[in-house]
């Protein structure tokens, strides 16, 4: 919900009565004037961003930084951008790599809270937000996707946001084949091996499972309830916003092969002129590379994680978001009716151990609804009270008026 807040001025001696418009005439003025006066710096040059904190353990955990720098959002100065190496990214295979070097830089935005150099003593809590298929580090900040500055409200979340880059087509997993290029990222290694000890080494974090949550969109919903399952003692809570759960549908298993011909393991735009970083084959083939052989997928997927219990320890906070109740799917893969589909099946198969949040009605495969998904999920997950109906305003054909049980 947008607001528009008003704030008055307080008025000193003479103010009084005067009237509004040339008040604001003769400031315009002012500013103009002392605009113009050689010499005198910029707002930018009188108020520079501040420096990024210190990282004591920069070189560490299979991670070396190459760059620790404020992000471009001048709107924050909170907001910091870390560039770094690792071998998990990305690792030979197959033959000699075509690509050199092989150790790509990948990049992880960082969010401060407000007054994190301030208390230096405090121990924060760590949001780990995994972005959808062809996004980047830098998509859960822009304005016009995830906009997490007017987004997650840090009177209920103070604590330090993490946005890792996680391949345009990565799949949140540590690739069983190869590319032509003869080399596979290991995704699910450089996140959870390397860049969540990482984060703990440098930042000052509650380092236990309490003081962790994970949430994704799309791909990233599914990396989110893999990797929950996966480090299920490094996770005290998982958000999913139109997260796939299964690869048993053959639907779900072409997006991840149809993909692979597009991007493969691409990091950058590049992958989409350079054969090296795709897989080709048929779709299984292209699949299998990324999951390995098809007959241990159900071990590997949200569904038959769930059916082996390894959610039992998020029972009040798991959570799961869709569109599609409509029935109504739309061309070139935009519609949610596949992944209500599939997120109804993970429900059903969950319900057997807990209730989960299950947030879905009208709506697409959009970020006017996951915006509104995570401001759901933070207060889930970090309100004093849990909602106890959805808010998920922005869904189509829900005014706010009617309120979506959930579970």
């Amino acid at each position: 919900m947008d607001r528009t807040v008003g704030t008055k001025r307080a008025q000193g001696p003479g103010q009084a009565g005067r009237p509004a418009r040339r008040v604001a005439t003769v400031f315009a003025v002012a500013v103009a004037l002392v605009a113009a006066v050689p010499g005198l710096p910029t707002r930018a040059q009188a108020f520079p961003p501040p420096p990024a904190p210190p990282l004591p353990a920069a070189n560490s955990h299979g991670i070396t930084l190459t760059q620790w720098t404020n992000s471009n959002l001048l709107s924050d100065r909170r907001m910091f951008d870390a560039t770094m190496t690792t071998s998990a990214i990305m690792r030979p295979r197959g033959g000699t790599p075509s690509i050199d070097p092989v150790e790509v830089p990948v990049k992880v935005r960082i969010w401060l809270p407000d007054d994190y150099v301030n208390d230096p003593a405090e121990a924060y809590p760590v949001l780990y937000l995994l972005h959808g298929g062809f996004g980047d580090f830098e998509q859960w900040s822009k304005s016009d996707a995830g906009d997490i500055l007017n987004t997650i409200d840090r009177r209920t979340f103070k604590g330090i946001v993490v946005m890792p880059e996680g391949g345009k087509a990565g799949w949140y997993t540590d690739w069983a084949g190869q590319t032509r290029g003869n080399f596979a990222p290991q995704w699910e290694t450089f996140h959870l091996r390397q860049l969540v000890p990482w984060i703990d080494a440098n930042f000052n974090t509650v380092d236990n499972r309490a003081g962790r949550a994970i949430a994704g969109v799309s791909m990233g919903g599914l990396g989110a309830l893999r990797y929950a399952a996966d480090l299920r003692d490094e996770f005290s809570a998982v958000g999913a916003f139109s997260g796939g759960t299964t690869l048993a549908d053959d639907r779900a298993l072409n997006r991840v092969a149809d993909s692979m011909l597009g991007y493969g393991a691409a990091t950058s735009w590049n992958g989409l002129v350079d054969p090296n970083y795709r897989v080709f084959g048929t779709p299984l083939e292209r699949a299998e590379a990324v999951y390995g052989p098809q007959a241990n997928w159900t071990a590997i997927t949200p569904v038959g994680m769930a059916a082996a219990g390894k959610y039992a320890g998020y029972a009040g906070k798991f959570a799961m978001y869709s569109g599609g109740a409509n029935g109504q799917g739309v061309p070139s893969g935009q519609g949610e009716s596949d992944i209500k589909t599939w997120n109804d099946g993970l429900r059903t198969v969950i319900g057997g151990s807990f209730t989960p949040r299950y947030c879905t009605g009208p709506g697409e495969h959009t970020w006017d609804y996951w915006r509104n998904d995570l401001r759901d999920f933070v207060q889930y997950v970090y309100g004093s009270t849990p909602p106890a109906h959805c808010t998920e305003n922005g869904r189509a054909g829900n005014t706010g008026n009617v309120p979506w049980v959930a579970g």
